[in-house]
């Protein structure tokens, strides 16, 4: 359970098999904060809503992350020990996918011959 799958690209990001865009990571950093810092609470409640996540608790000291019912099917299973790194593989995550979105080449970026070199259009 210590180990994500990752599969990322610059439109969408998926661990384990949860899909999620690069826009909700820090929804599911937090959500996922926030239940590991119940680790050592009397009692858990059976799950958390957090915004478009939901975690779910069980006794075997399993938390399951997953989107709230109704979305896209996916989740991503850990524990009170892997945490961290899973917060880690999420912000690893998305630092990825900005990355190559930033990276790709764009039209303008290797000559696009729409324009001149001073900016002005050319009319077809």
């Amino acid at each position: 359970m210590a180990d994500f799958k990752v599969t990322v690209d610059s439109e969408t990001l998926t661990i384990d098999g949860l899909t999620f865009a690069p826009a909700e990571a820090d929804n599911l950093k937090a959500a996922v904060s926030f239940a590991g810092s119940m680790r050592d609470a009397l009692a858990f409640p059976p799950q958390i809503d957090y915004k478009q996540f939901v975690v779910q608790f069980f006794e075997d000291g399993r938390l399951i992350v997953k989107r709230a019912e109704g979305q896209a099917a996916g989740e991503i299973k850990f524990s009170f020990d892997t945490v961290d790194r899973l917060v880690v593989t999420i912000t690893s995550t998305l630092e990825i996918s900005v990355d190559r979105k930033r990276l790709s080449p764009s039209p303008r970026s290797v000559g696009d011959p729409g324009f001149h070199d001073q900016g002005d259009i050319i009319e077809g």
